[in-house]
């Protein structure tokens, strides 16, 4: 009977924990700010809680951590998205020069920054500026929307890197043309997550927005 009564407190105890591991795979919430400008749709957004202490301190160690960004934006009352964006950031600290190399790659491109500071090379890494995620022509006026983005530090998986490198060498353009594997993981991703294959991972949904008529 002892043991049969631990057995019952074991469970009780773990049944909150197990809960909490549930809700780890939930999309969390973040308020973005969003901004029309020229034909794009600007998102600005923090993915500060994708490096834990350990990742930070791992920034000086001479090994890239590298960072694989997808964004969709979907209509609020559809899984189907109405745009997709894959971005690829890396980070290496140059033991020699002492200096931290971050390379971000992106549909359009290539581009290459030095920090000094380690801080500004995590917030470089982390922030999505005023980035533009969406032409407007998709984004109809009134219909409210959601961006949804899933962030891996570090993926492990072959497959899943070699698909980042051959979805950014096809150049500019890109989009729901040709996403592939990557636009077709969003409902596994958010409606039915699964734990991916890297050092951390990051889901967050944006607020409701609509572009409101001129």
């Amino acid at each position: 009977m002892r043991a049969l009564a631990l057995a019952v407190l074991i469970l009780i105890v773990a049944a909150p924990a197990a809960a909490r591991a549930d809700d780890d795979e939930r999309p969390e919430l973040q308020k973005m700010r969003f901004v029309e400008r020229g034909e794009q749709l600007h998102v600005t957004a923090s993915l500060a809680k994708l490096f834990d202490r350990a990742a930070y301190e791992a920034l000086d160690s001479g090994f890239t951590s590298t960072a694989v960004i997808r964004i969709w934006i979907y209509p609020r009352d559809s899984t189907e998205p109405v745009a997709f964006m894959l971005i690829q950031r890396q980070v290496l600290y140059n033991l020699w020069d002492e200096v931290y190399e971050l390379k971000f790659d992106e549909s359009a491109g290539r581009k290459v920054v030095k920090e000094k500071r380690k801080a500004e090379a995590l917030r470089r890494i982390t922030s999505l500026d005023d980035l533009a995620v969406a032409p407007l022509a998709s984004l109809p006026y009134d219909q409210i929307y959601l961006l949804a983005m899933e962030v891996e530090l570090n993926p492990v998986s072959k497959e899943t890197l070699a698909q980042v490198r051959r979805w950014l060498s096809q150049g500019t353009g890109g989009g729901l043309d040709r996403g592939g594997a990557f636009f077709g993981s969003f409902v596994s991703v958010f409606v039915n997550p699964k734990i991916a294959e890297a050092d951390r991972v990051i889901r967050i949904r944006s607020q409701p927005f609509y572009r409101p008529k001129p």
